[in-house]
């Protein structure tokens, strides 16, 4: 932790020590629903034994950066300010969701509305550390107002004084104007004598213009036969091309499908990474004190999109093209805590019907990755419950394993329990998913069943979406209507 800054406390906001008491509480609710570099917004408060003095402390590393307040005006620092902004609503966003479902209490939910308007005080000062802005000063100040309006001035209409005196004017001059009226002397209309009727002139009599002597008809020309016409021919329908569908006469013909989704500690990594600096960042977390790594580089593997949140993205949207003839089990991986055989790993949500899909989806969602960094993942006992939703006997069956590549955590060989089942289901096919990760743990699954191993760039959401679908390919072929 290194200090940022020092504030006195005045009189007037006192009160905000509550909040300070509580800040690990809400530091915790943020970390556990909002990325870390939300947290880390905000300095943590330390009150000195004078009760006045405030100390401000980062857990962020680096040479801290002072954004003044005319810094912030530059067009360097826009996008930092709009971070900043994007961070306070989405905490807004948060506590309104989190209130909705009852996670919260209301006192909770006032601690993380006042942490949100103790940022826009004009207390606060912005540090950069590490190209990541730390706010100081949040909460002791006074909220920044936008400046009011002017006060408008109301226009007084001016005193005129002489138009006093113009209505008896106009009374006068309307008196005159009736007096004329009254002894006006009428008009007489001229006489108007009637007009003279002219006799019509007698028209002298025309000469009769030649007679013309009688045309001659020209003999008209014979018609032209038209040659017949030709009935149209009528074509013949053209045969509707086949449908390449598969037939399934009864509903125990369909394929089936089981999706087990890692989500172990390694899905938390980014997915914007290759498998060559995944490899190198496994090397630094396991030799932390040989190769010097830091929090912030945590958080940087850790960044927005990872695995998790992208995967689910993908197939969310790829189960709307299975045919809804085919029914789809959905099993769920945890991190290891210890090698124990008997202990439970791995989650069992249950086969949906073409009619559950929306419930398929929101059973995805609520998935979440494993916070802290557990090695391992139990791949042999989610194999064992996928097994139980799929035939592969008299049924094709497919199994997909979505996944970041590391082996069982039990001491057990998921490579010797496929061999085995393979020999009694014919109809399995395992393919895995391998999302940018240099180990290869899982790909025996998929050699042993016929099945194939997609482990190329899967750097962005196109990539991977596209690498999901090429693995569900065996159960995508559309059922035929008859």
């Amino acid at each position: 932790m290194q200090r940022l800054a020092r504030f006195k406390l005045q009189e007037i906001n006192q009160n905000v020590t509550a909040l300070f008491v509580h800040y690990d509480e809400i530091i915790k609710i943020l970390r556990s629903h909002l990325p870390p570099s939300t947290a880390t917004l905000f300095a943590k408060p330390e009150i000195k034994a004078d009760q006045v003095t405030v100390e401000w402390y980062s857990e962020l590393e680096g040479q801290p950066v002072l954004i003044t307040q005319e810094m912030q005006e530059d067009k360097r620092f826009k996008p930092t300010i709009s971070l900043i902004q994007q961070r306070l609503n989405a905490i807004m966003t948060l506590n309104q969701e989190l209130m909705t479902k009852g996670v919260l209490t209301p006192e909770q939910s006032a601690w993380l509305a006042q942490l949100v308007e103790g940022a826009t005080h004009d207390t606060r000062q912005i540090y950069l550390v590490n190209n990541e802005p730390v706010i100081t000063g949040w909460g002791i100040g006074k909220k920044v107002e936008p400046p009011a309006p002017p006060p408008v001035v109301p226009l007084t209409a001016p005193k005129h004084r002489w138009c006093y005196w113009l209505l008896p004017l106009l009374l006068l001059l309307l008196g005159l104007l009736a007096w004329w009226w009254l002894n006006r002397e009428p008009v007489v209309p001229p006489k108007v004598e009637p007009p003279k009727v002219e006799e019509p002139k007698k028209e002298e009599p025309k000469p009769e213009p030649p007679k013309e002597e009688p045309k001659v008809e020209e003999p008209k020309p014979e018609p032209v036969q038209e040659p017949p016409k030709e009935e149209p021919k009528v074509e013949e329908p053209k045969p509707e091309p086949k449908k390449n569908c598969r037939v399934v006469e009864k509903p125990t013909d369909a394929p089936q499908l089981a999706i087990i989704f890692n989500n172990a500690s390694g899905m938390r990594y980014t997915l914007l990474e290759s498998a060559k600096k995944v490899a190198i960042f496994d090397e630094k977390l396991r030799n932390p004190a040989k190769y010097g790594i830091t929090q912030q580089d945590v958080y940087y593997m850790y960044r927005k999109p990872n695995r998790s949140v992208a995967s689910k993205k993908s197939v969310a949207e790829l189960i709307n093209n299975i045919p809804t003839a085919v029914d789809i089990g959905l099993v769920e991986l945890k991190s290891c805590l210890s090698t124990s055989k008997k202990a439970s790993y791995a989650t069992n949500h249950g086969i949906f019907t073409a009619a559950q899909r929306g419930t398929l989806k929101a059973k995805l969602n609520k998935m979440q990755v494993r916070d802290h960094r557990v090695p391992g993942t139990p791949i042999y006992e989610g194999l064992q419950k996928a097994l139980t939703m799929v035939d592969g006997k008299e049924r094709e069956a497919l199994i997909v394993l979505i996944t970041e590549g590391n082996g069982d955590c039990t001491n057990r060989s998921a490579c010797e329990l496929i061999k085995k089942e393979a020999k009694e289901r014919p109809k399995l096919k395992i393919n895995i998913v391998n999302i940018n990760s240099p180990w290869n743990n899982t790909d025996c699954l998929a050699k042993t069943t016929g099945g194939e191993i997609l482990n190329g760039d899967m750097t962005n959401q196109v990539k991977l979406t596209e690498a999901i679908k090429k693995s569900m390919e065996p159960v995508q072929q559309e059922i035929c209507d008859e």
